[in-house]
């Protein structure tokens, strides 16, 4: 899934997941799971969200330059 979102490789994908994890202070395995429920129509968690979006952020940031 972060692959598709960002879009980036495997590596960094799971980069962004662990960054996400450590920021939220929240396991990596629950932070996959609330992703893959946002699948199923349930919402992505306020600190999840707040995170991934800084974390792509930091992603595109590193591939401009």
């Amino acid at each position: 899934m972060v692959m598709a979102l960002a879009p980036c490789s495997s590596e960094r994908a799971w980069d962004l997941l662990v960054d996400v994890s450590q920021h939220c202070n929240i396991k990596l395995r629950d932070v996959a799971a609330a992703l893959i429920a946002t699948t199923k129509d349930r919402t992505l968690p306020v600190p999840i969200q707040r995170e991934l979006r800084r974390a792509l952020r930091r992603l595109h940031a590193a591939d401009r330059r």
